[in-house]
Parts: C-alpha cells; sequence; structure tokens
C-alpha cells in the first residue's frame, strides 16, 4: 500500500519523484521529506541519532522516538566539524538531495551549494523548502544581498556572521501569516527578542559559540534572481528549473535545482533554468504597493461594515415587525381570555338556573302528591 504523505510533502514530491535513484536529505530530524521505506535514501545531520536525541530532550515539538538513525555526521566522532562535501564524500554521487529549512540557516551559502555539487551527480536534483520572508518572523528585516554572500563566502564563515545574528534576535517579530497575506504586517514594537538579548546572543557568537537563526532571507522571485546571478558570476554550479511559490496564507516556497554537468561552462545560457520575471523584484513590488494593499484591505472592510449595517437595519425593520405581531397576538389572547370567561360566566349562571328549576318543579311536584296517610 502507498504510504500517506500530508500535502505539504505530496508538493515537494511532485517537483522530485524521489523514489528513482539514489538520494541525500540533509538536516531530517524527526519528520523526513523522504522515508526509508519510500527510497534509497541516507540522512546527514550535525549529531548523531543518540547526540540529536540528547539534544532535543525534553523538547515537546521533538519527539526523540521519531529521530531516525543517522548515516553521516558533521561533527565526527574525535570533535572534529567537517564540511558537507566531507561528511557524506562515501555515499557520493547522489541523484538528488533535499533539505527542508536548511538553506536559510547555513553561514556560507556559496560554501554550502559547493560541497552539494561535489557529490551530487551531473544533472542531479537539489530539492528545498525555503521560508518566505514576507509571510514569517523575518517580515521587518532587510533582503540579504550577493554581496553579503560573496563576503561571508571569502570570510569562510562556518558560524553565523555578528551582521546575521544581530539581525535575526533584534528584528524577528511575533507575526499573523493571514494578516501578512492581506497586507497588515505586525508592529514593529513586538520583537520576539530585546536589543539587549540580541546583544547577548552577539557576544556568544564573539565568543565562539554557534548562534543559529536565518542567515539568508528570501521570496521566491529574489531566490531565482539571486541564484541566477551567483550561476553567473562563477560562484555556482546550479541552476533552478522549477518552482512551487508560496502559497496563500503559506509561509513557504519550494524549488528545484539542477547540478549543472561537470566540464560545462557555468556562466553560460543554461537550457531550463527559470529567472525571475518581474519588473520589479517581489519584496520591492510588495513594499511598493504596501499602502494599495492595505487600502484594499481597507476598501473590503469599508464594504463588510456597510453590510453589516445593512443587515442591522433589516433585522431592526424585521424586529418591529415582529413586536407588532406579538402585540397583536397578545391582544387576541387577551380577547380569548375574555371570551372564555364570558362563556365560563353563562354556563355558570346556566347551571345556576337549571337547578332553580329542578328546585321548583319538585316543590310543585311535592304538592301536587298526596300526602301520607290520606
Amino acid at each position: 500500500m502507498e504510504k500517506q504523505r500530508d500535502p505539504r510533502r505530496n508538493r515537494l514530491w511532485a517537483l522530485q519523484d524521489f523514489s528513482h535513484g539514489r538520494g541525500l536529505e540533509v538536516g531530517p530530524l524527526h519528520q523526513a521529506i523522504v522515508g526509508r521505506d519510500e527510497a534509497d535514501v541516507r540522512y546527514v545531520d550535525v549529531h548523531d541519532q543518540a547526540g540529536l536525541r540528547a539534544h532535543y530532550a525534553g523538547d515537546p515539538e521533538v519527539p526523540p522516538e521519531a529521530i531516525p538513525e543517522i548515516d553521516y555526521t558533521l561533527v565526527q566522532p574525535d570533535g572534529r566539524t567537517v564540511s558537507l562535501a566531507e561528511a557524506c564524500r562515501e555515499g557520493a554521487p547522489f541523484d538528488w538531495v533535499v533539505a527542508s529549512h536548511v538553506i536559510e540557516h547555513v553561514p556560507d551559502v556559496i560554501g554550502w551549494l559547493d560541497n552539494l555539487a561535489e557529490i551530487v551527480a551531473d544533472d542531479g536534483a537539489l530539492v528545498l523548502m525555503v521560508p518566505d520572508r514576507r509571510y514569517c518572523f523575518d517580515v521587518h528585516r532587510p533582503p540579504t544581498t550577493v554581496g553579503q554572500m560573496l563576503e561571508a563566502h571569502e570570510l569562510g564563515a562556518t558560524r553565523p556572521t555578528t551582521r546575521a545574528v544581530y539581525d535575526y534576535f533584534s528584528a524577528t517579530v511575533h507575526n499573523d501569516v493571514r494578516e501578512l497575506w492581506a497586507g497588515l504586517p505586525p508592529d514593529y514594537s513586538q520583537r520576539m527578542h530585546t536589543i539587549d538579548q540580541a546583544l547577548d546572543k552577539v557576544e556568544e557568537g564573539r565568543a565562539g559559540t554557534y548562534v543559529d537563526c536565518h542567515v539568508w532571507l528570501f521570496t521566491p522571485e529574489s531566490f531565482l534572481e539571486q541564484m541566477h546571478e551567483l550561476r553567473t558570476i562563477g560562484q555556482s554550479s546550479w541552476i533552478v528549473d522549477s518552482m512551487h511559490p508560496t502559497r496563500y496564507h503559506h509561509i513557504e516556497f519550494m524549488v528545484r535545482l539542477r547540478r549543472i554537468p561537470r566540464g560545462r561552462d557555468t556562466r553560460g545560457e543554461q537550457p531550463g533554468e527559470l529567472l525571475a520575471t518581474g519588473t520589479l523584484p517581489d519584496w520591492l513590488a510588495d513594499q511598493s504597493n504596501g499602502r494599495t494593499r492595505v487600502a484594499m484591505v481597507q476598501t473590503e472592510l469599508d464594504a463588510a461594515n456597510r453590510e453589516v449595517r445593512r443587515l442591522e437595519r433589516r433585522l431592526a425593520r424585521r424586529a418591529a415587525a415582529l413586536a407588532k405581531v406579538r402585540k397583536k397576538l397578545d391582544a387576541q389572547r387577551r380577547q380569548v381570555r375574555q371570551l372564555r370567561a364570558r362563556a365560563e360566566r353563562a354556563e355558570a349562571r346556566a347551571e345556576q338556573g337549571q337547578g332553580s328549576w329542578r328546585a321548583r318543579v319538585s316543590a310543585a311536584a311535592g304538592r301536587a302528591l298526596p300526602g301520607r296517610g290520606d
């Protein structure tokens, strides 16, 4: 029997049939996108199964028993931390790689893509689930740029930089995805962390602690544009060839990249590459149209209020008509009670008259009968 998948996983499987070829899932934790009973898949994570279970012990959102056996780890038994390519080289080449909400966390996105390019076969697939910054807690954060990606790569970043840590902890906000879709961004005062907490996290990072955060912020259009730009400047061996944009009232988009065959000029035109189409990046168009979107929502709200007032007037008219009916009904009920009372009095008088008549008849009869002894 085919394994039942939730709609989210079905959309990802629509981008790539993971049952074909041999693949790798990056960071499955407790909710693997591809199960071992569905495909020939290996798992890679920072720690092995025991280490992950210990790390997430007590976390109600991560049931430890659901964490699978990890095939490759970045932290080696001797304590060394190795690259993704080094950790997984034994199983390479892979026909596909899948990662859900991972790319936005990696300190060096160019290096991460390079590592994957090393272990993926020519024309192999990289399938990603990526949060859309417009509809999550990153909504007030500025977009990240290819320049920042180049800088992190040149620095050889192995941990999120001060820029990433501070921006994340100082600017992420509590949000309502439906309000964001309606064009109503949350109040900037509703921050998830205080400035002092953000500075504390920066100091932790400077002291050598790995401070996890969203390093890179994407939208569907900005992702297409930046992946294309990285390729054309010789910093990537990948093209985007398919995408599921962010669904209404959801926070993530899904994308498939293809590994350019080795030996081919990565900077030249690539067949099948999916490119951004807007005259403005989607985030900039949203920013430019923000007031228009709010005005549209306000127009809808005004129309709804008018409809409510119309229904209230209609209800008031019906209530008045009902009150008249009730008043008439009360009058009819009083009339019925009066008629019943009159009928009861008439009946009582009739019974009284009949009793008097019977008494007179009896008296008359008594007088007419001869007395005893006569």
